[in-house]
C-alpha cells in the first residue's frame, strides 16, 4: 500500500506566475485592457479593487486564481476573479486538477507568518518563487479539501459576525461618552438621583 505524504509542495498542485511590472506609459484609468494589480495597496478584503488598467501586460493572471503579496506585507491574498495583470508585487497562483482553490487560500492564509519570516531584503522584505513554491500545504483528496472548505468558510462566517458585533457594541460605547463629554450631560445627571442614571443610557 502506497502511503500519501501528509504535506505537498504547492508548485505540485499549482502554477505560479511571479507578477513583472509593465511600462508605466500602458497604465491608465480609462478601462483600457486588462485591470492592473501593482501589489498589496490594491488589495480589498477578499477581492483586489481595480484603480489602473495595463495595455502592455507582461505578467497575465487569469480569472478564478488567486493573487498573493511577495512583498512587505508577504502573505496578503485575494481572489482574482477576471483575467488581470500582475506587477512585480504580487505573484498568481493557478490551481492543478482536482484541487480547490480556496483550500489552497486557508492554507496559506494559516502560513502568512511563516512566509513573511522567510523573506529576505535590507529595506523591504520580499520572498522569490522558490520560497512560494517550496511551501507546504496538507496533502487531502479532492472531497476532503472540499470538507474543509466547508468547515473553515462557516468557521469563518462566526468569526466576522462577532466582529461585527463587537465593531457595533464599540460604536455605542463611544457615541455613550461622547454625549457624557459634553458639559449638559453632566449637570443633567448631577441633579438626577444615583438609581435613575442608568435610565439616561
Amino acid at each position: 500500500m502506497i502511503m500519501r505524504e501528509d504535506r505537498i509542495e504547492l508548485q505540485e498542485i499549482c502554477e505560479l506566475n511571479m507578477g513583472q511590472s509593465p511600462n508605466s506609459s500602458s497604465y491608465n484609468e480609462d478601462k483600457e485592457g486588462l485591470p492592473f494589480f501593482q501589489g498589496n495597496a490594491d488589495f480589498g478584503e477578499l477581492y483586489p479593487k481595480v484603480r489602473k488598467w495595463c495595455t502592455e501586460p507582461k505578467k497575465v493572471v487569469e480569472g478564478d486564481s488567486l493573487l498573493i503579496s511577495v512583498r512587505a506585507p508577504i502573505g496578503a491574498l485575494n481572489f482574482s476573479t477576471e483575467k488581470c495583470c500582475i506587477g512585480r508585487g504580487l505573484a498568481g497562483i493557478t490551481i492543478k486538477e482536482n484541487v480547490n482553490l480556496k483550500f489552497v487560500y486557508y492554507n496559506l492564509k494559516y502560513r502568512t507568518e511563516e512566509l513573511q519570516n522567510k523573506g529576505t531584503g535590507s529595506t523591504f522584505k520580499a520572498i522569490n518563487k522558490g520560497t512560494l513554491a517550496e511551501t507546504k500545504i496538507k496533502n487531502l483528496s479532492y472531497q476532503e479539501q472540499i470538507k474543509c472548505v466547508e468547515i473553515l468558510d462557516r468557521i469563518n462566517a462566526i468569526v466576522n459576525y462577532k466582529k461585527e458585533e463587537l465593531e457595533l457594541f464599540d460604536n455605542l460605547i463611544k457615541s455613550r461618552f461622547i454625549g457624557l463629554s459634553r458639559p449638559t450631560a453632566y449637570t443633567q445627571l448631577y441633579h438626577i438621583p444615583l438609581s435613575k442614571v442608568n435610565e439616561r443610557f
